[in-house]
């Protein structure tokens, strides 16, 4: 992991020089008028998925970063697929930004149109956060696996840098482990967002330009939908830092893709994986009671993933104590990210089985527990990894006490618990900006510091 002396290593990479007037450099007079170097493009590729904030979330965070680090850039963004409300909250809070659309490959037809410019016109290349570089964690689609890596190499014969932000990495099953390692071992950059992940790319001999830990890019998130916002908090009965957010994660399939499902998704859940869903859910049943009795304040079901709003509603609200079920808001609708900001930044705590709302209330300030189901890879060491392991639990492996009682103890010194957080994201903005200045030298220009 990177530390605090590298940090300000890298930070003085540009010192300040003195520049010497034009006039005053010799045989500047005679020579022609040189245009300006014109402003990098970055075009990122990100927002995975509609159906799932945290998907979303990468985006509005990463853009931010971009935006405030490397302001002299123009930002591209390409949505291989529509992401219709994805685009509702870029378009609202970066107006600049292009949003860019198209597959990559489509069988014989040439590659053209806005997708070819935007390639053609990229200073880099940036992949956003995610786990989409794994071959065997998910599943075993040669096809998928490659239709990832081919636009890398598309920039290497263009030469155009490329760069991963904020990736985790967990399996390269045979025979994939040296085609990833030849694509990303041309990266300019790649930031891992748990230190596994780091350490599994050094241990295999992965050698891109810089292999660091950079947080997800979720963490730079700070849009807000106030008004819609505010007037759910309002309906509902949520007070400001009277209310404890649970996120839940089931073993269920997506409501836009039911026949196929995924590994984490199934279409047809197993009795060992309804089984699972069963003992989880009763832990968060178990976790709710035990903090409306001991603290009197509510509780909110929200969802990260569209699916789960129906699975909060049968599998914790319908079957809790009465006297507990007054006390806790089931939200029936889904919500983009920036509604699910200006909710989660009034909440006193959040739990969650999965992580980007809690990323999300981490950059709002606000104390989180996560308890991780372990077939969802490395990635929840990020939360260790930013100083936060105490919060970092796993859900099969523990009780619903534990998880209660580390809920009670923020509660019972909510300033300790707030002054955790301030600390991990302290550690975070300067990794962010550490990262961004190189982006920065990738793209041709110098050190920048936060605005």
């Amino acid at each position: 992991m990177t530390t605090r002396r590298d940090f300000i290593k890298l930070s003085a990479l540009s010192s300040a020089t003195a520049v010497l007037p034009a006039e005053s450099l010799p045989g500047v007079a005679d020579r022609p008028a040189v245009a300006p170097p014109r402003n990098p493009v970055i075009l990122l590729r990100s927002s995975w998925n509609d159906a799932n904030i945290g998907d979303q979330g990468h985006t509005p965070g990463t853009l931010r970063l971009l935006e405030r680090y490397v302001p002299e850039a123009e930002i591209l963004l390409w949505h291989q697929d529509p992401r219709p409300e994805t685009e509702k909250v870029i378009t609202r809070h970066f107006p600049k930004v292009k949003i860019v659309r198209g597959a990559f490959y489509d069988r014989d037809k040439p590659f053209e149109g806005e997708l070819k410019e935007a390639f053609d016109r990229a200073s880099l290349y940036i992949v956003n956060s995610g786990m989409v570089y794994n071959y065997g964690l998910f599943g075993y689609e040669w096809g998928t696996t490659m239709a990832g890596l081919t636009p890398f190499y598309y920039c290497l014969d263009r030469g155009i840098p490329f760069g991963l932000y904020g990736q985790s990495f967990d399996k390269f099953a045979h025979p994939a482990m040296p085609v990833f390692k030849d694509v990303l071992s041309r990266a300019a950059f790649i930031y891992c967002r748990d230190d596994e992940s780091r350490a599994f790319l050094s241990e295999h001999a992965f050698r891109p330009g810089k292999l660091e830990f950079g947080p997800d890019g979720c963490f730079g998130i700070d849009v807000r939908d106030e008004e819609k916002g505010m007037a759910f908090l309002k309906k509902n009965g949520l007070e400001d830092q009277k209310f404890l957010t649970v996120v839940i994660r089931t073993n269920t399939p997506h409501l836009y893709d039911k026949s196929k499902g995924s590994p984490l998704n199934p279409a047809q859940p197993t009795p060992a994986q309804q089984e699972q869903d069963r003992q989880r859910l009763a832990k968060v049943r178990e976790l709710i009671t035990t903090w409306v009795r001991e603290t009197g304040l509510k509780v909110l079901l929200a969802p990260e993933v569209s699916k789960e709003v129906a699975q909060a509603k049968t599998g914790v609200y319908d079957q809790l104590p009465a006297d507990i079920q007054r006390q806790v808001v089931w939200r029936d609708t889904y919500w983009n990210a920036d509604e699910a900001m200006s909710v989660y930044a009034r909440a006193h705590s959040m739990f969650g089985i999965e992580p980007h709302s809690l990323i999300m209330g981490l950059a709002l300030g606000v104390p989180v527990v996560h308890a991780r189901p372990l077939a969802h890879g490395r990635k929840g060491w990020m939360f260790r990894d930013i100083g936060l392991g105490n919060w970092l639990f796993e859900i099969d492996q523990t009780p619903a006490e534990a998880l209660s009682a580390e809920l009670l103890t923020i509660h019972r010194d909510y300033p300790a618990a707030k002054a955790r957080v301030n600390k991990a994201m302290a550690f975070v903005r300067q990794r962010q900006a550490a990262t961004m200045q190189v982006v920065r030298q990738t793209v041709g220009l110098s050190a920048k510091k936060n605005q």
